[in-house]
């Protein structure tokens, strides 16, 4: 009796033991891999993140349905041009879509333009469209993927064969610049190198950017954008690496030729001012003192197009002002030619638009360009001989500028 009276009180005491043992593990499950949730009637139930009364479907209803200020303020754009990106989004196969899919067009649309705009994170958005960070980022990198094949039909060269408005109706560049099709520059973007990296994508100023090659045309529409270089590299580098690359840069017609500043060389297609003449100033001018100085002049006052067009975006698009976030490279990349393609859209479906309107008006750029020179880059096809022809066709536009300018002042 004493044995089996001693081993049934033992037994006893380890089944104590074990109902503490095993509460101790489930308040360890609970504390190590569920911080968010309640204990109720011995069951673990978990409390929901995203419980917020106005889902993310419903908030992009209301901004739609609402003042028209509030989809300007959100996205960049107006109710209607809103409604026919998703469309053609769809329509064109830029974004899967499914019935399965939980998040509709007009939201994913609706939280990349606010991210783009705003250059809020992922937790952020996930916070203001009630969905997780992982479907926020799947969401946003679809749309991101589809404006930049959209990019491809919106981003082009578009009446290179005619002179433009704003050229024949100037009196300094009728008669001069009627072959110029377009302004090509350079931008540096803020950018978030790979590990390892962060030398090569630091440029000049101490700061990490990626290098933009954009050509724009006289109504501030992008024709060509070619990012990705590290921002150490020379602009006259990255248009070697567009010329001779396959990225099927848009080379102008026989005869015709873009605006360049500086940086680059004066060859066949592209005019560039002359080295070591500053043009006339912007404040306290008093009239030019050479040929070259008032080609530079007038040459700089039609160029400074490409220079509003990234005023333009980089207002519109906050994301493009940095910080940037922690993407991998190609979604940086790709973040850029989506603003680019953006831009087009709404310069085509608003012409109107108050920040293209704000940029209509010339700009003073200091100096002759962003870049010191570097003449050794920019091999092209051309023979020294058509090269000197170049030279002899700017300095023949130089001197009929400077002889009209003469003329004119002696009146």
């Amino acid at each position: 009796m004493d044995n089996s009276w001693n081993n049934w009180g033992s037994s006893s005491n380890n089944a104590d033991d074990d109902d503490d043992d095993w509460q101790l593990i489930q308040w360890a499950t609970v504390i190590l891999f569920n911080p968010v949730a309640e204990r109720l009637a011995g069951y673990i139930l978990p409390l929901p993140c995203r419980n917020s009364m106005l889902s993310g479907r419903a908030y992009v209803a209301e901004v739609i349905n609402g003042h028209p200020a509030r989809v300007l303020e959100n996205c960049r754009i107006t109710v209607d041009s809103f409604m026919r990106l998703c469309d053609i989004l769809v329509s064109g196969g830029y974004v899967p879509q499914n019935p399965q899919k939980r998040v509709l067009i007009e939201e994913a649309v609706c939280m990349t333009l606010v991210m783009l705009s705003h250059n809020h994170r992922m937790r952020c958005l996930a916070e203001r469209f009630q969905h997780s960070p992982e479907t926020i980022c799947r969401n946003i990198h679809e749309v991101l993927r589809g404006l930049c094949e959209l990019g491809k039909i919106l981003i082009r060269p578009r009446g290179q064969n005619e002179v433009h408005p704003k050229i024949y109706t100037d009196r300094r560049f009728a008669q001069w610049f009627t072959n110029a099709v377009g302004a090509l520059d350079g931008t540096h973007v803020p950018a978030h190198p790979p590990p390892g990296q962060q030398t090569a994508y630091t440029n000049r100023h101490g700061q990490a950017t990626q290098n933009v090659l954009a050509i724009c045309d006289f109504d501030m529409r992008f024709s060509y954008i070619y990012a990705g270089w590290e921002g150490s590299a020379h602009d006259a580098r990255v248009l070697d690496g567009a010329l001779t690359g396959p990225t099927h840069f848009p080379m102008p017609p026989p005869g015709k030729y873009y605006l360049v500043d500086s940086a680059y060389r004066n060859v066949p297609g592209f005019l560039a001012p002359y080295r070591g003449t500053p043009r006339q100033p912007a404040q306290g001018r008093r009239g030019c003192s050479s040929p070259k100085q008032l080609f530079n002049t007038h040459h700089s006052s039609l160029r400074n197009v490409i220079e509003r067009c990234f005023g333009v975006l980089k207002r519109r698009f906050t994301i493009l002002r940095g910080p940037v976030p922690n993407f991998y490279m190609s979604t940086q990349i790709n973040v850029v030619i989506a603003c680019c393609t953006l831009h087009n859209f709404i310069r085509d479906e608003l012409p109107d638009d108050d920040i293209f309107n704000d940029h209509e008006q010339e700009m003073d750029i200091e100096g002759e360009g962003g870049v010191p020179p570097m003449p050794e880059i920019q091999p092209l096809s051309a023979s020294q001989e058509e090269v000197n022809e170049w030279h002899e066709m700017r300095d023949a536009m130089a001197n009929g500028m400077w002889n009209a300018y003469r003329s004119a002042r002696r009146r």
